[in-house]
């Protein structure tokens, strides 16, 4: 069992989806089972948590521990969108054809 510590190796705040390349090269192939340590990081970006999702489903035994408030609710969020399927609706759009850029801004008054 290998623990990862986050703020150690990226801070307080993470902000790229890109930091997770950071961690998944500290998680040896031949290891299956690991801690994220989220001690001390009060923030972590939408996208950094989509891709913690990622590694968790990548790797099964990932589990995480020392998670601030903030950065619960923010992997809380993540998890429970992945969890359910998207339902778009679909709408009539009526498509505007302007030749000119006048009819275009006399559109654009009316709204």
């Amino acid at each position: 069992m290998k623990t990862i510590k986050i703020y150690e190796i990226i801070g307080n705040e993470v902000r790229s989806r890109s930091s997770i390349e950071l961690i998944r090269n500290r998680m040896p192939c031949n290891e299956n089972y690991f801690i994220i340590d989220m001690g001390n990081v009060d923030f972590i970006s939408r996208s950094f948590a989509d891709e913690l999702y990622n590694l968790h489903i990548d790797k099964k035994e990932v589990h995480f521990v020392n998670k601030s408030d903030t950065v619960e609710k923010m992997l809380d969020v993540v998890w429970k969108g992945r969890n359910t399927k998207r339902v778009r609706n679909t709408e009539e759009v009526e498509i505007e054809d302007y030749t000119n850029i006048d009819d275009f801004f006399k559109f654009l008054k009316t709204i």
